[in-house]
């Protein structure tokens, strides 16, 4: 039977929660940074930076129906636990391993490949456990917290990256991470889970096979409107905003030659507007209105995309470039913030409980490939045609097809809850 949640055992959960994710994104994105820096000084190879932008939408997508079958049909702290340790064996093994190998390329696939696939567990059963852990009344809060902070540590951890590299070097970067793996393993352990008792599953199809089992979850997904919608949505949307992760280094620091730092502060601001967005969302009730919310939302980003191709088509100097980018990034990153988080809380709201993991491993999953798809597409635009021209018409075709989405969904309003 189902065992009711208290508020106080909410609170516990949420702070066990929010610290496990703080140490372990701090330690993720430190390492992910040290590495790079290792095999960009060790092979000169270009793509040091962008093994894990590649690995793991790989991982994800030969994962995606095992791991969602997997997490809907297993005791969730067991497969937390396992995949923690999972983590802790490939980061020893690593450090064991490195000083003897000579090519440090083939390792690091090697291992990121292993990393990424404990980490595709770990998230989606965790996003299938969100219920287990905290009652209804706190699923907001525990969103916009995790959110809030790992925004936070994205605007730290570079510079923290770049300083322990320097002072103990990339091997001792390996070791702090097997610790801080180590002590996320330990904060899982103390968490407690509360079972739930699975919905009746007789109105679904009865399913046996891996294939059988994981498209009951698609056939969710296809079936409500706005969970499909904001599902496609957010596909489209990521692909277009590769734009930036690709054009905005290429443009302020091989274009424009601002240099390394001015780009920091750009790219951090992403990162602050996403902490303020969240601690502003953690003050605000519920959005009532998923869909219309998100899409008016994005037609924000649409018209602040544009924006950045206006400003690289006027003759402004570089300082004031720099700080209307700034300006620009911290709006993008706090409307994105009200874009995710409650698109999270609807999930986890209207999706049951027994297909979370279903349907959880299928949307982060299609999430993630529309990145390295849309890296490749504008890589190659932004090396054959100016950044202005590129964001200008990026922003336009976002900011139409969310306008013409509105129409749609305005005309058809009874699907849009």
């Amino acid at each position: 039977m189902d065992v009711q949640i208290t508020n106080r055992q909410s609170v516990i959960q949420i702070v066990k929660a929010a610290s496990s994710d703080i140490i372990s994104t701090l330690g993720g994105d430190t390492f992910s940074f040290a590495l790079g820096l290792m095999l960009l000084h060790t092979t000169h190879s270009a793509i040091s930076f962008g093994l894990g932008s590649i690995i793991y939408p790989l991982v994800g997508l030969l994962l995606v129906m095992p791991v969602g079958n997997l997490v809907d049909h297993r005791k969730h702290k067991p497969l937390l636990l396992s995949s923690r340790g999972i983590d802790v064996l490939a980061f020893s093994a690593y450090a064991l391993l490195a000083p003897h190998v000579s090519n440090v390329m083939v390792l690091a696939v090697i291992v990121l490949t292993i990393i990424a696939s404990a980490d595709k567990v770990t998230a989606t059963t965790y996003t299938a456990s969100v219920h287990e852990l905290v009652n209804d009344e706190h699923v907001k809060t525990l969103a916009t917290i995790e959110q809030a902070a790992t925004a936070g540590i994205q605007l730290i951890s570079p510079v923290l990256a770049a300083a322990l590299y320097g002072w103990i070097g990339f091997e001792g970067i390996v070791e702090i991470e097997i610790v801080v793996e180590a002590s996320t393993w330990l904060i899982a352990l103390s968490m407690r889970f509360h079972p739930l008792k699975g919905a009746d599953e007789t109105s679904m199809p009865v399913a046996k096979g891996q294939w059988e089992q994981f498209k009951v979850g698609l056939l969710f997904i296809r079936q409500h409107f706005t969970l499909f919608s904001v599902v496609s949505m957010g596909i489209f949307l990521n692909f277009l905003f590769s734009s930036i992760d690709v054009g905005l280094p290429f443009a302020v620091v091989q274009t424009r030659h601002l240099g390394n730092s001015r780009l920091s502060w750009i790219l951090s601001a992403f990162a602050g507007g996403v902490l303020l967005g969240n601690l502003i969302l953690s003050v605000l009730p519920r959005f009532k209105n998923v869909l219309m919310t998100v899409l008016r939302l994005s037609i924000t980003i649409g018209i602040l995309i544009t924006a950045i191709g206006v400003l690289f088509m006027v003759p402004i100097g570089g300082r004031t470039l720099v700080i209307s980018l700034i300006m620009v990034s911290l709006a993008i990153g706090l409307v994105l913030a009200f874009v995710n988080t409650p698109i999270s809380v609807y999930m986890q709201m209207t999706v049951p409980t027994e297909l979370l993991g279903r349907v959880g491993s299928t949307v982060s999953t299609l999430m993630q490939l529309a990145l390295p798809l849309g890296t490749v597409f504008y890589g190659v635009l932004f090396q054959k045609l100016a950044a202005g021209p590129v964001y200008l018409v990026t922003g336009i075709v976002i900011t139409v097809y969310m306008g013409l989405d509105v129409i749609l969904v305005r005309r058809h309003p009874g699907k849009a809850n």
